[in-house]
């Protein structure tokens, strides 16, 4: 009897209370480490962010900068535009001469300074040969198309202004063109108007030496540069402080190259453009075909509108002749055009300097508003030297942020 009290008593202590020798089950580890995974992934999210931020605010940075930059030299050459033209007429002065100059150092082992020299009086001896040879004809060559352009430009005035739409455009017209406007853009006194603060040294280059002054002011300065342009380009780097002179440097480089190859580019347009127009003047039988000739060529300094402006006393001449020779004329043009267009300049861009069309137009409205004639003269070169500039501070959009 005692016996199965024991049993009984042992089997209901195994039933309430287990052996503590068993081992105790631990809770599950899956939901700590997905909280672990979860937080690491977000604070991965959050670092790309951040890095995204900070790539946006230092852009927004440099094109705050830069936009300052832009206004404050905006301003500079608003006021006194003029001299800084003249400045930078002769900068590509020098660079054609420092280019020829290396040209020459290539071939014969002499200093650089010689090499400019000598392409100089190279250079001098050559005009003079030409104006030697064929000064007097092309003298009256170009009179002649003075006369006659002067008079086209009178009877087209003459029939425009007894028209009321015609007197409006004349009235926008420069009186230089033909038309009757009497001030520039700005003012009175063109460009610049009353903020120009370098009136007395633009009124030496302008009112007393003339242009033709300005044209030696530009000349002279242009070879000295040329000769000795390390000690200008060292000059200007002791004006920045220390920690800025790389970047400067490079940016000297730069504008060098840009300009350089800018300036070959056009000489070589320039040259084909004023060749194809005088053959094809001569062939079509026009008069003053060589001049002509020099005229288209020397617009074409100015890309897409000098070809233009170029056309202009073709085709006046050519409408006094007979309304065919304008249409022959101005098919003429049309195919230099093309193919100065779609042959050379994607020739010329390849090694020189590939400005997109419309910044080109535009750059040369913008500038033409501010500076005047300079200044659309000059709107593609200090265009490209910007691009350049732009192109060396910034870093490449990368795919994901290109429009």
């Amino acid at each position: 009897m005692e016996q199965h009290r024991v049993e009984g008593a042992h089997e209901q202590g195994q039933g309430c209370c287990p052996p503590t020798s068993a081992p105790v089950e631990p809770s599950s580890p899956m939901p700590v480490r997905a909280g672990i995974a979860d937080g690491a992934a977000q604070i991965a999210d959050l670092a790309v962010a951040t890095q995204k931020l900070e790539r946006v605010m230092r852009r927004f940075y440099q094109l705050a900068v830069m936009v300052v930059a832009a206004m404050c030299v905006g301003l500079f050459i608003y006021a006194g535009g003029a001299v800084v033209m003249v400045v930078f007429a002769s900068a590509l002065v020098a660079v054609v001469l420092h280019g020829a100059a290396r040209l020459i150092c290539r071939v014969l082992p002499i200093r650089q300074w010689v090499a400019v020299v000598l392409f100089l009086a190279a250079l001098v001896g050559g005009v003079s040969g030409v104006v030697h040879v064929s000064g007097p004809e092309l003298v009256t060559q170009l009179s002649h198309l003075y006369a006659a352009l002067t008079h086209e430009r009178d009877a087209l005035h003459a029939t425009l202004d007894q028209n009321p739409v015609g007197h409006s455009v004349l009235n926008h017209i420069p009186r230089f063109f033909g038309g009757n406007q009497t001030s520039g853009p700005l003012g009175s006194e063109g460009a610049g108007g009353g903020m120009d603060f370098a009136g007395s040294m633009t009124n030496v280059l302008t009112s007393t030496f003339g242009s033709a002054g300005t044209l030696v002011v530009i000349v002279i300065a242009g070879v000295y540069f040329a000769l000795s342009p390390h000690l200008y380009a060292n000059g200007l780097l002791r004006l920045v402080p220390t920690r800025y002179r790389p970047t400067a440097r490079a940016l000297i480089r730069t504008t060098a190259h840009v300009l350089s190859a800018w300036v070959a580019g056009q000489l070589l347009d320039m040259t084909v453009v004023g060749v194809l127009t005088w053959v094809g003047l001569s062939l079509l039988g026009m008069p003053l075909a060589f001049p002509l000739g020099l005229v288209a060529g020397t617009a074409n300094f100015i890309p897409y509108l000098g070809t233009f402006i170029g056309a202009v006393p073709a085709l006046l001449i050519a409408l006094s002749i007979s309304p065919r020779e304008a249409l022959m004329v101005a098919g003429l043009y049309a195919f230099i055009q093309a193919f100065e267009g779609y042959v050379m300049s994607p020739f010329i861009q390849k090694r020189a300097v590939s400005m997109p069309p419309a910044l080109t137009i535009l750059s040369q409205t913008i500038f033409g508003a501010f500076l005047g004639m300079w200044g659309f003269a000059f709107a593609s070169p200090i265009t490209a030297v910007l691009l350049a500039m732009v192109d060396h501070l910034t870093t490449p959009l990368p795919e994901d942020e290109q429009v």
